[in-house]
């Protein structure tokens, strides 16, 4: 349950109670059981499609799609 430092003006949650609020809700989208699953790891990228306008590699001719990188999945939710 939040406390009395979790609440900025009786309305806004301090940034303190949103990290809470962020836990308590990516807890239930991971243990939920929902096919498909909403957790944020466990849906597909939206815009996977190669692009001419993608990182260009370093031969200088291809493309690398960025969209399924993982490193940005290292994140303090997880």
């Amino acid at each position: 349950m939040p406390g009395d430092g979790d609440i900025k003006d009786g309305i806004h949650l301090s940034a303190e109670g949103s990290k809470m609020v962020v836990e308590e809700i990516l807890k239930v989208l991971m243990e939920a059981e929902w096919v498909p699953s909403l957790h944020w790891k466990c849906m597909p990228t939206e815009f996977a499609v190669d692009s001419p306008y993608d990182l260009v590699a370093s031969d200088g001719k291809t493309t690398r799609n960025p969209s399924e990188w993982t490193f940005h999945r290292e994140i303090q939710w997880d």
